[in-house]
């Protein structure tokens, strides 16, 4: 801890550059946010960093055992060379974020004279950063082993579903048997994060490898799933379970029960703003900016959109309001039927209701004869939160934050060609930024037909109070969102604050520190309430950060036939899509429209079809990313704002 205080960050406003201690969230000179960015190091002689050692002329500082901090987070990192072989997952599994790390950048490491290797940095890794304060700061995350034992009925079952849900994707990729290692697993609150990859190996792991391992979490699990969790365990080894969708659907079955049992209350709340610079606001959301606070119990539904429209006047604002209108309509109308509350049929029910709003679109553009950059259209981001679940789904560039106490991750992946080159495994998303059309999307509403979109739906559990908040590009360019949302939205979940005043503080933030665009927040506060199982230790590990212990009293689950599900609800739609080759020239508004077409491959797949949209964006600091990176040889287990 003391070379870390000794650490001096420097400023990220090219204009300051001023360097200022670790321990500060600002700079004292200019005010600027100071991000703290620690890094996991994967390489060849990874184990030779000593902690108080700096890097790159001084750019980085060993902080812990393989943990540095950038001290220069506004400049672009380095990349010495092409990704090898081994850092490619992390790029294509850069939807899986925040389970899997990614590629921050790499380094020359010169040990003791020798000859050079490689270090690359790994970001987004689980290493706390500032949400539990200095004494956390920099150190790793619990390993899954050590907060099992603690952990209740909902939690245990939710790291294991997570688990069954990225075995497929690490399967394509040769990196599955990661999962096999509990050392290589962490553990945020509910959020099941992974350190680093192992590669498979010349044998590929089977589910029942993953069976075996489990056995020995049963052990110690709750009393009120152990005999459920002793079933899947037996399945598994048996190979009566012998796909990740048939666990995936054992599992729900697990917790839907166990859910039953789990208290939610939800409230949630929008603003929308024009901005400084705009004349007329082209976003849209649900409820209305300004409504009365909503307050809903777990099997009620509550429900948040926000769209950033796109085509001008009289027609990004229309085209925003229509689908709000149309999914928002058409998700309460058919959720209302009880029989269609489970998985799979809410997120069809969710990914069809894009799509009609998609063709509404469509339709009024076609009505009015709007041709090429005067079509009109729309991004869109949703979270619907239903019993234990929250689905979130989007087009396009708006996105959804998780927050909780110990940090804020951004759940949804945006829709643009800077995403698309990492997804191809072929550049870091870092340096993807730095192409002239790296903020373009290939797809939102009402540009093409429906049968050529492809709604990112993701499905996550809720066992433990957090906030999604979801915002257009207004807000969240510039990394303002992971800069801000220690003063603006976690004081929330700490009770200072309220939802009204947060939303309003963001929009603020948004106004003073962006002011190129609209501004719209939506901000969803979940409270879970359960009691705790008996048997369960109320006291927590010395190293880990107190956070409420979730569990329920529940039966014994019975093991249902995996045949009786459709499987993983939690949709890999984030995939590379196409788009049509260039024919126009990108127009003059403030998200102009160009059709075009890009042949896009992700995992073997090929899609076709679909558009590029060209943004203005005047973004000073690189937004934050979600790179990828490699793992090592040898695994081893507030301020306000101003």
């Amino acid at each position: 801890m003391t070379n870390q205080l000794a650490a001096k960050i420097v400023c990220q406003n090219p204009e300051c550059q001023a360097p200022n201690p670790a321990s500060q969230n600002f700079c004292a000179h200019c005010r600027t946010a100071i991000p703290k960015v620690y890094l996991w190091a994967v390489g060849e002689d990874v184990s030779n960093l000593k902690v108080g050692q700096t890097l790159a002329n001084n750019r980085y500082i060993v902080v812990n055992s393989r943990v540095v901090l950038d001290m220069k987070p506004g400049w672009q990192p380095e990349a010495t060379e092409k990704a090898p072989e081994y850092i490619l997952p992390y790029l294509r599994l850069i939807g899986h974020r925040p389970h899997v790390p990614q590629v921050y950048g790499a380094i020359p490491f010169n040990r003791s004279g020798r000859r050079t290797s490689t270090l690359w940095f790994l970001e987004k890794a689980p290493i706390y950063s500032e949400g539990l304060g200095a004494a956390f700061a920099g150190k790793l995350m619990p390993e899954l082993n050590e907060s099992w034992k603690n952990a209740g009925s909902m939690r245990q079952l939710n790291w294991l579903w997570q688990i069954a849900n990225l075995w497929d994707s690490m399967h394509v990729e040769e990196v599955s048997r990661t999962l096999l290692h509990p050392e290589l697993l962490r553990v945020e609150g509910g959020l099941l994060r992974i350190i680093e990859f192992m590669p498979n190996g010349e044998s590929r792991p089977k589910l029942a490898e993953l069976g075996k391992l489990w056995k020995h979490f049963q052990k110690h699990a709750r009393i009120g799933i152990a005999q459920t969790l002793e079933k899947i365990c037996d399945g598994l080894v048996k190979e009566e379970i012998v796909t990740a969708t048939q666990l995936i659907a054992v599992l729900d079955e697990a917790l839907r029960t166990v859910g039953q049992k789990q208290f939610l209350n939800c409230n949630y709340l929008t603003l929308s703003h024009t901005g400084p610079t705009r004349e007329q606001n082209e976003d849209a959301c649900y409820p209305a900016s300004g409504e009365p606070l909503y307050q809903n119990t777990g099997y009620d539904l509550s429900l948040a959109i926000v769209c950033d429209g796109v085509g001008g006047h009289q027609g990004g604002e229309v085209a925003s309001n229509l689908a709000i209108e149309t999914i928002r309509r058409r998700i309460e109308n058919v959720l209302d039927k009880p029989e269609n509350r489970y998985p799979d049929s809410i997120a069809i029910q969710i990914e069809n209701s894009t799509c009609v709003a998609n063709d509404q679109i469509s339709l009024r553009n076609d009505s009015e004869n709007r041709q090429e950059r005067e079509r009109m259209g729309t991004t869109m981001v949703m979270t619907l939160v239903y019993g234990h679940e929250a689905y979130l789904a989007h087009i396009g560039d708006s996105r959804v934050y998780r927050i909780t106490r110990t940090g804020c991750h951004q759940m949804t992946l945006d829709d643009d060609m800077a995403t698309r080159e990492v997804r191809l495994g072929g550049i870091l998303y870092r340096e993807a930024l730095g192409m002239t059309s790296s903020g373009s999307l290939f797809q939102a509403l009402g540009m093409n037909s429906s049968t050529a979109l492809h709604p990112n739906i993701r499905r996550l559990i809720i066992d433990e109070e957090c906030i999604f908040m979801l915002c257009s590009d207004g807000v969240s360019d510039r990394d303002r969102v992971d800069q801000y949302w220690q003063t603006e939205i976690l004081p929330v979940l700490e009770g200072k604050v309220d939802l009204t005043t947060a939303c309003q503080r963001t929009i603020n933030m948004a106004n003073t520190h962006n002011g190129h665009d609209n501004s719209t927040v939506a901000l969803i506060h979940c409270q879970v309430k359960q009691p705790v199982e008996a048997g369960q230790n109320s006291t927590v590990l010395q190293d880990l950060p107190t956070d409420v212990l979730v569990s329920t009293h529940s039966d014994t689950l019975l093991l249902t036939s995996p045949e009786s599900h459709s499987g993983n609800i939690d949709i890999e739609r984030q995939r590379l899509r196409a788009a049509t080759p260039a024919r126009v020239s990108a127009p003059n508004h403030k998200k102009p429209l160009l059709l075009g077409a890009i042949g896009l491959v992700l995992l073997g797949s090929i899609g076709a079809g679909g558009w590029v949209l060209t943004q203005s964006k005047s973004t000073s600091t690189p937004p934050s990313a979600t790179p990828a990176v490699t793992p090592s040889s040898a695994v081893s287990p507030g301020e306000p704002s101003p």
